[in-house]
């Protein structure tokens, strides 16, 4: 079995509260996320298994006040498997918006709480079949940021309860799922980190 695997966090935050270290009331932040996983098994004499995923999402956000926090990304990702004969195409768009409170520890690091609100939209096709994919989801989140410099900040989340939605559906078939709890995992990795950068202060 050989895997190889690329992901970056980049572009993706601001900084925080007051003082020159953190953003304040009015300033406007970019960030985001990508990856790329390739994963091939191969065994003597077996079927060869690839699976290629990727994700890219954009995002953008603003201070309403000095710790308090709006932000909208959109979320693309896909997916390829292979399997002898078989094979199999995920794609997905999910737009976001948050609104994350802070709370300042020191110069340079804070605290906050944040509610996550999504929805997707995408389809699955395995072989000559196609799935149509639709949900929604929310959740509560919680989260710590530490600016690097005046403009770069790191910040880590952790989505611990929440609540999601999804559908799957051809022609007059449709499964619904429904998933409430702690780590429900409703709008993407419980726990993620990101690169902020402020553009405007």
């Amino acid at each position: 079995m050989t895997k190889s695997k690329f992901s970056f966090f980049a572009l993706v935050f601001m900084l925080l509260l007051s003082g020159s270290a953190f953003a304040q009331k009015g300033s406007w932040y970019i960030g985001g996320q990508g990856g790329y996983n390739s994963k091939t098994e191969k065994v003597t004499g077996r079927t060869e298994f690839k699976n290629n995923e990727w994700t890219f999402a954009p995002e953008v956000g603003t201070f309403l006040k000095d710790n308090l926090q709006l932000g909208v990304a959109v979320n693309l990702s896909g997916n390829k498997m292979e399997f002898g004969s078989f094979d199999s195409t995920v794609t997905k768009f999910s737009p976001v918006v948050y609104l994350r409170r802070f709370f300042k520890v020191s110069e340079n690091f804070s605290t906050f709480v944040g509610v996550v609100g999504n929805f997707t939209t995408g389809s699955t096709k395995a072989n000559d079949v196609k799935y149509d994919l639709s949900g929604y989801g929310a959740n509560l989140s919680l989260g710590a940021a530490y600016a690097l410099s005046s403009r770069f900040t790191a910040v880590g989340q952790y989505g611990f309860f929440g609540y999601k939605s999804t559908k799957t559906s051809i022609g007059d078939f449709e499964n619904e799922v429904s998933d409430l709890g702690l780590n429900v995992n409703s709008l993407g990795p419980v726990f993620n980190i990101g690169i902020y950068y402020t553009f405007k202060k």
